[in-house]
């Protein structure tokens, strides 16, 4: 099959195959004699895992690095259940975060409803703003999923 059959039978876009292509995580299995890169149902099944692997919070490179595992003979379902652990609790963090986010919000737009609007002079930009203080945490810097490179 080609690549728009294969994005098809996977339910994705064909960008999304052909990034998966670009990145590694899929190949073509052959070529057409009109250079049209062919595809079989290894190839279907691999775009499905990806998506499963990533509706359940799994990055690209997590993905890449299950990939890679089984692809040697090695076990990626011990690793997949550590690395899921990891984002599940990245996730809370992210939960943490955004609630906080929302109760500052919340309380903001409480206090701003009895406050009167400013007139910019030069100075001040919107007097709400400048006088709401920033929420606890709120420059702290962003965390990433990156982990250490053996």
């Amino acid at each position: 099959m080609q690549l728009i059959d294969c994005a098809r039978a996977a339910g994705v876009t064909a960008d999304t195959v052909r990034h998966y292509l670009r990145i590694g995580l899929l190949t073509a299995e052959g070529r057409t004699q009109g250079g049209y890169r062919t595809f079989s149902e290894r190839s279907v099944a691999r775009v499905r895992f990806v998506r499963s692997a990533l509706s359940l919070g799994f990055s690209l490179r997590d993905v890449s690095e299950l990939v890679a595992m089984s692809e040697r003979g090695d076990l990626p379902c011990p690793r997949a259940r550590t690395l899921l652990a990891e984002r599940i609790e990245q996730q809370r963090e992210r939960l943490d975060s955004a609630q906080a986010l929302y109760r500052h919000m919340k309380a903001a737009v409480l206090d701003w409803g009895s406050l009167p609007d400013g007139v910019p002079d030069g100075h001040s930009v919107c007097g709400l703003i400048e006088g709401t203080p920033p929420a606890a945490g709120a420059f702290a810097k962003p965390r990433t999923n990156r982990r250490p490179q053996p």
